[in-house]
């Protein structure tokens, strides 16, 4: 797997206390009756243990262990302070579980600064978590709201018929063609390659809301403020993690 990942969010994963690493991971092997079996960039797994509330381990918990094992992305919750402990994440009338993680490249925990579970409220079932990385932010350059054509972002909402109109809409030959053509093209991997992949797909699931969906009429009303000075530029900002 190329570069560098984070991934953060509900999961829905029960991971007990497994490793999410290959436990005693040995690069000797390499040497057993006279072959390499191994490639000689091969990087041995190192053992950092985590602890979790939660000893239960679901299939969706299985699947995110097997991708870490695969992919040497490591689990943050029950290793670094604010969490030190694996605490609960969701609570229902079954009881209490984690499912909630920040999951990051190995190579990226030295950047790791602190992952922290905060405390239940009664605005949601699950807590928030919160993930301190070091990082900087290189500013490019300067792109102009015109250059980019920016336009208001629309609004649609749901309603009683959206779900069969949905289904017919899946099964225009339209759509149909515009998702086989998405799936068919293979996009630059860079920030090039993003943009003209998420420009694409916002078009495609704008086209099928609003054909399923009713919209939702934009709000008039003046904005207040100096528009020139805060809202005719912005600034292109290209994140990279050290």
């Amino acid at each position: 797997m190329n570069g560098q990942i984070v991934l953060i969010g509900d999961l829905n994963a029960r991971t007990g206390q497994r490793a999410d690493f290959i436990v005693n991971d040995s690069d000797h092997i390499n040497n057993f009756d006279g072959f390499d079996l191994l490639p000689e960039n091969y990087i041995t797994d190192s053992e950092i243990n985590r602890n979790n509330q939660d000893t239960s381990v679901n299939t969706v918990g299985t699947k995110l262990l097997d991708l870490c094992l695969s992919s040497r992305l490591r689990l943050l919750n029950g290793r670094f302070l604010g969490d030190s402990l694996g605490y609960y994440t969701y609570m229902s009338s079954s009881g209490f579980s984690t499912v909630d993680y920040a999951v990051v490249s190995e190579s990226l925990l030295s950047s790791v600064k602190y992952f922290k579970t905060n405390d239940f409220t009664y605005l949601s079932d699950h807590v928030q978590i919160t993930l301190y990385m070091k990082c900087s932010i290189n500013i490019d350059k300067e792109i102009g709201l015109e250059e980019k054509g920016w336009h208001w972002i629309k609004s649609y909402k749901w309603t009683e018929n959206s779900k069969l109109k949905l289904i017919d809409a899946l099964l225009t030959e339209n759509v149909k063609n515009e998702i086989i053509e998405f799936e068919m093209v293979n996009y630059e991997e860079n920030q090039v390659g993003v943009d003209e992949a998420t420009e694409k797909l916002t078009k495609i699931l704008d086209n099928i809301s609003s054909l399923s969906c009713k919209a939702t009429p934009k709000k008039g009303g003046r904005r207040k403020g100096n528009l020139n000075k805060f809202g005719q530029t912005m600034l292109y900002m290209k994140p990279s993690v050290k």
